[in-house]
């Protein structure tokens, strides 16, 4: 009988799983104060993390076999759950402990470089280090003077068309806001000092727009570019992305969590196409900078729009 490969990695991906879903629910079910409920809520988070880590790890052992043209490593869904995980966890244990307040600009700024952090950490152990894809393969950069030049155009190219895609998507939402009865509010407290305004800033316009693009970009789309070739992983790449910012979607009831997660889906699949598109047309430089464009013109109305009220 052949024996499965990296058969211990799957029974404890399975294992811490599971485990990890009992000891949730446990903090969900069972009659305990509120910070025993809260840890153990998180401890339950963390097992199913390890779950998920162990079953990309196994996935990389498995996909070894495979010809070096195609991908070889985990797959980005399931990356993408041990990353909520690991930042859930971080998250959690920093608002127990009174470290930050989380919903302060201060800590929206903690939030996303944690996450931010993580995905570079988690694509470096499971695609860089293993030798699945280098940092070149995802498009970072290459210097040199040519390259700058290059980069300039790219970067320029980039904000002439996400700007545009920035009003489109937001008439269109706009629109469907009305039909749907529902307005999508934005994550990010309103600064009240100008050091708050620059953590913001650096937050929601540096920070994630590099986070989420050496992800969803650089290592999601470039992943299923091996496989799938370009439209197809474009195509994928652009749901995948549309469908995780769902997640920031909260709502009182689910017949206006579902509206509002449709609301989120429609404004942001266009955008995620757009800098897909830059990302296979111009590299990597040129989707940061669509990026940072579209969350910035966003920041500069929700700022204006506080000031305002």
């Amino acid at each position: 009988m052949t024996r499965a490969p990296a058969r211990g990695l799957a029974i404890a991906a399975w294992l811490l799983a599971v485990a990890g879903v009992i000891v949730a629910a446990g903090a969900v079910v069972a009659p305990l104060p509120s910070g025993g409920a809260r840890l153990l809520l998180v401890g339950g988070i963390g097992l199913l993390t390890c779950g998920v880590v162990a079953a990309a790890a196994r996935q990389v052992v498995v996909r070894a076999g495979r010809p070096a043209e195609a991908y070889r490593g985990p797959s980005p869904v399931v990356v993408l759950l041990a990353a909520v995980g690991f930042t859930s966890v971080a998250v959690a244990v920093a608002g127990t402990v009174g470290v930050i307040d989380l919903t302060s600009p201060q800590g929206v700024f903690a939030s996303l470089l944690a996450s931010a952090i993580v995905y570079g950490g988690l694509v470096w152990a499971f695609v860089v280090r293993t030798g699945v894809l280098g940092w070149a393969d995802m498009g970072w950069p290459v210097r040199g003077p040519a390259s700058a030049q290059r980069y300039v155009r790219d970067v320029l190219a980039a904000i002439g068309i996400v700007a545009p895609t920035y009003l489109a998507s937001a008439l269109v939402g706009g629109l469907l806001a009305l039909v749907l009865g529902v307005r999508l509010e934005s994550p990010l407290p309103a600064p009240r000092s100008g050091g708050e305004l620059l953590l913001t800033f650096l937050g929601a316009v540096l920070v994630a727009p590099v986070g989420e693009e050496l992800f969803f970009r650089g290592f999601a789309l470039t992943a299923w570019w091996r496989d799938l070739g370009a439209p197809a992983a474009l195509a994928r790449a652009t749901v995948f992305f549309a469908v995780v910012h769902v997640l920031n979607v909260s709502s009182a009831s689910a017949d206006e969590f579902v509206r509002l997660a449709l609301l989120q889906f429609v404004v942001i699949l266009p955008v995620g196409y757009v800098l897909g598109r830059l990302f296979v047309r111009r590299g990597m430089a040129a989707a940061i900078a669509g990026h940072m464009t579209f969350n910035g013109i966003a920041l500069a109305l929700f700022v204006a729009a506080s000031t305002a009220g």
